[in-house]
């Protein structure tokens, strides 16, 4: 089955749309539990509302660009 030269054509246009699609499924398969990110570069992502008080607190891994749960 071939591809039709229409879709062919948006498809090779758009490289960094399908790069971006294929890095948010690899990211949706990395594991989120604090143990599996041990050694990585976290940081602590502190959300404060107007009045100082936390109301979320979690880590940010950057070496694999998903969120960890504590």
């Amino acid at each position: 089955m071939s591809i039709p030269p229409s879709i062919k054509a948006e498809l090779d246009e758009t490289p960094e749309w399908w790069q971006g699609e294929f890095d948010s499924l690899v990211r949706k398969q990395i594991p989120r539990d604090y143990a599996y990110h041990a050694g990585h570069d976290l940081n602590e992502i502190n959300v404060m509302t107007w009045a100082s008080q936390y109301v979320l607190n979690y880590y940010h891994c950057n070496d694999c660009g998903v969120s960890v749960d504590r």
